[in-house]
């Protein structure tokens, strides 16, 4: 069993004890979509607040989430990327209801298998989740993937449908996703090629907004991102890593 194996082992775990229920909250954070790729898009950064991962662990306390969500919104990045998974992520839904209480969209990050993830997003007041194509082009799903979209537009969320081969974009182009995500990471060996966003992007047409996901820890790596055609970067490791989130995230908005 590989990494992205187990990640869906757990996701099905925790759908299965209930973890996903959630009270509908009466937020709706903003969609960044919206302005996405367009001329009124106010920065080219969605930062992600994760407190570990299966290739990282930030040393930084969950209990702190309130105070680095205010210091990393103060430095006014285009968007919110909240994982919501408890045990290999430390998330947590709550997070991503906290999140959409401030002016920025959020982005509810998780490992989506199961409609009633989506269904506490919406509860909880993301306006967009994150579908995974690997997920479907592995198996791994019980459903095929235009269902869980269609699900995440039914409760008037938007899809980010990450990829990372060609011919992830290839099926993804073929589904009502919203935007596309590039991951620069393989799932099933967690490595990092941050040629990836260019080989895509320069292999297809472009008929969506794209960002750019995954190793990205310098500004000229972003400029280098934009350049190949993504419409935004999304950072996570490299600012909840650092000694001050805030002012590494302020280096990537601002340069």
């Amino acid at each position: 069993m590989d990494t992205l194996e187990r990640l869906v082992s757990n996701a099905e775990e925790l759908v299965a004890e209930g973890y996903y229920r959630a009270v509908e909250s009466d937020r709706r954070s903003p969609s960044f979509l919206e302005s996405l790729g367009t001329g009124d898009q106010s920065a080219d950064v969605i930062v992600e607040i994760k407190f570990a991962s299966p290739t990282m662990r930030s040393g930084k306390s969950a209990a702190a989430f309130d105070d680095l969500l205010a210091a990393l919104v103060a430095v006014e990045p285009l968007g919110l990327s909240v994982l919501a998974e408890p045990r290999i992520f430390g998330g947590h839904l709550d997070f991503v209801r906290r999140a959409a209480r401030t002016a920025l969209p959020v982005l509810m990050k998780d490992i989506i298998v199961d409609s009633r993830q989506i269904d506490a997003a919406a509860a909880s007041g993301a306006s967009a989740v994150l579908l995974i194509q690997t997920l479907a082009t592995r198996g791994l799903l019980r459903m095929p993937v235009q269902t869980l979209i269609d699900r995440a537009h039914d409760r008037d969320m938007d899809v980010v449908l990450e990829v990372h081969t060609l011919d992830e974009w290839d099926a993804a182009t073929a589904t009502d996703a919203d935007v596309l995500g590039i991951n620069n990471r393989d799932l099933s060996t967690m490595d990092v090629d941050l040629g990836t966003t260019r080989r895509l992007l320069s292999s297809r047409p472009k008929d969506r907004p794209a960002i750019a996901m995954s190793g990205i820890d310098r500004r000229d790596q972003i400029d280098e991102m934009l350049h190949a055609g993504a419409d935004a970067v999304l950072v996570g490791t490299s600012v909840m890593a650092s000694p001050n989130p805030a002012r590494k995230l302020g280096e990537l908005v601002h340069g």
